[in-house]
């Protein structure tokens, strides 16, 4: 089959030469891949422990062996580089194969989170045209043959769906076993894969996030910008470290801390499937975890976990959260919590799938360390605040974030209009995120721009439920709002207005918008009926009056 003569994937906005060029000169950028950076790990230590689930151990030779049969599995179906595939796996050892299987032949991976529905995955098949779909064979109580029955008539582009999970009869579908087995097949037409290898400045994957409207965005990474990304957010990993993922492996907070971190600085990674706190605990123990990720409502649950005495924690040395605020209360019970253990609890840290992403240091004062997200991470990029005319404001002035740098990323995949707007005259991107930064270069997050629920560490667009909700007949108009959550941070609060002599309940719209094709997070939890929906000077819902109204009803 002829060679994908493409030079660069269509739709995502490549860096400037100039900028590539600065960037690697000044050693921002290591023009390494994430094959690379597998292939590195594997040489130096062959039998360390590169991977554990609960199914499976893998060392860096046997993961490379397996990555490198799956790559020459997806060259036998005809999968080129700049090729697109769904992967929407939970915490499994298949992931990190099919992963980096990937990146040996310059396919380019779109992670997905196993709970997305059927309005979802649509999106994404429409807008990012993968041509593989891989997916465990089921999610919970739900199996994906349903999934693939309902999806079905968008799958045109489609060319294979890949399997991960207990067998079933299934017409069309191929098994991953079967793909990476000692017998699977180990030299393809295409050769070595050396000659599959994608340029360092070639897009490695694509994240989804928010965005500033409608569905999730497509965040293009290269391999250059992200593992810079990784670089820098995991300083301080040595190859001795066991690190935990207890976070869907299909986020950025994954990729960026424990699993992109693991691999890169060849230490070993143990994936826990289910991310409550016993589970969590349990891992600790039994695999000695030296460094843990969690987000705020899982490190909430740890410390107020009944049985926390009787787990030996004591190998912990460094344990971080991200994904959403923790609560300053929160944040020194932690320290005090994990400084009697002898641990290091960072519990400000801050990242996003498009790059910027801030840390604390040692040793800063707290009320700095409470209150701050700390400085900038990685070296070379630059944070400023902005008005709303995009000038600089000077030192404790509140207004928007905004980034550039060898960490950030150039703007969302097929969206033009919407790169338009979020970057600057001089290609600072604007992240949507109020905030203000003190004398001494700390930053401190006051707001949000974006219109986004942050729920557990999961981002939900409060306008995808407001158009499912439209849909309803008894419905006459509908906003979504964040409330106040003591665990969870956030949760969706939907408020309605009916048409005349309408009633409806919470679990009445639930049904509805399963029968929508609604996935879990696009399902409110709260529901208030009112009159009518209070509206700004120009008309527009006024969702700051609303959010100020379920805050009392909440807290009272």
């Amino acid at each position: 089959m002829e060679m994908n003569r493409q030079t660069y994937l269509e739709g995502a906005v490549p860096y400037p030469a100039d900028v590539i060029r600065e960037y690697v000169e000044r050693g921002w950028w290591q023009n390494l891949t994430f094959g690379d950076v597998l292939d590195r790990s594997a040489a130096r230590q062959p039998a360390r422990t590169a991977i554990v689930d609960q199914r499976s151990r893998y060392t860096y030779a046997q993961l490379k062996e397996k990555v490198d049969r799956f790559a020459r599995a997806l060259l036998h179906l005809g999968v080129r580089r700049y090729d697109r595939i769904l992967i929407q796996l939970p915490n499994r050892s298949e992931f990190l194969v099919a992963f980096y299987g990937m990146q040996r032949i310059g396919a380019v991976p779109i992670l997905a989170i196993p709970r997305y529905g059927v309005r979802e995955i649509h999106h994404f098949l429409q807008v990012m045209q993968p041509v593989v779909w891989i997916l465990p064979s089921r999610e919970g109580k739900r199996l994906s043959r349903e999934l693939i029955e309902q999806v079905g008539p968008w799958t045109k582009g489609v060319e294979h769906v890949i399997m991960v999970g207990d067998r079933e009869e299934i017409p069309n579908v191929l098994w991953m076993d079967d793909l990476t087995s000692d017998s699977a097949l180990q030299d393809a037409s295409g050769g070595d894969l050396i000659r599959h290898r994608p340029d360092p400045n070639d897009v490695a994957v694509i994240l989804l996030t928010g965005g500033t409207t409608g569905m999730s965005k497509g965040v293009p990474r290269t391999h250059n910008s992200y593992l810079a990304n990784i670089r820098y957010t995991n300083e301080g990993t040595e190859p001795e470290d066991v690190r935990a993922l207890a976070t869907p492996i299909g986020h950025s907070m994954a990729h960026q801390g424990p699993v992109g971190g693991g691999i890169y600085y060849g230490a070993s990674l143990c994936l826990i499937e289910t991310p409550r706190a016993q589970p969590i605990l349990e891992a600790v123990e039994l695999h000695h975890i030296t460094m843990l990720s969690l987000v705020p409502t899982q490190l909430e649950d740890i410390l107020n976990f009944p049985d926390l005495s009787r787990y030996d924690l004591s190998s912990l040395r460094k344990v971080r959260t991200a994904g959403a605020a923790l609560r300053p209360e929160t944040a020194r019970k932690a320290e005090m919590f994990f400084r009697g253990i002898g641990a290091d609890f960072d519990g400000g840290a801050f990242g996003s799938s498009e790059g910027p992403c801030a840390t604390h240091r040692p040793n800063e004062p707290p009320e700095v360390f409470h209150r701050s997200i700390g400085k900038p991470m990685c070296e070379g990029d630059r944070w400023k605040v902005l008005d709303e005319r995009e000038r600089e404001l000077p030192p404790n002035t509140e207004g928007e974030l905004a980034a550039k740098g060898p960490c950030v990323f150039t703007g969302y995949y097929r969206s033009e209009e919407e790169n338009r707007e979020i970057f600057t005259r001089d290609g600072y991107y604007k992240m949507g995120d109020i905030g203000r930064m003190d004398e001494d270069g700390y930053i401190y997050i006051t707001g949000r721009k974006k219109d986004i629920i942050q729920r557990g560490g999961e981002g939900i667009i409060p306008s995808q439920i407001e158009s499912l909700l439209l849909l309803h007949p008894g419905i006459r108009s509908a906003a979504v709002v964040a409330m106040p959550d003591s665990r969870l941070g956030e949760k969706a609060c939907a408020y309605v207005t009916l048409k005349p002599g309408g009633s409806l309940n919470l679990d009445e719209i639930v049904s509805f918008l399963k029968s929508k094709g609604a996935g879990v997070l696009q399902l409110p939890e709260h529901l208030v009926v009112v009159d009518t929906l209070p509206r700004t000077e120009i008309g527009k819902i006024d969702k700051k009056a609303l959010q100020a109204d379920i805050r009392n009803r909440v807290e009272g």
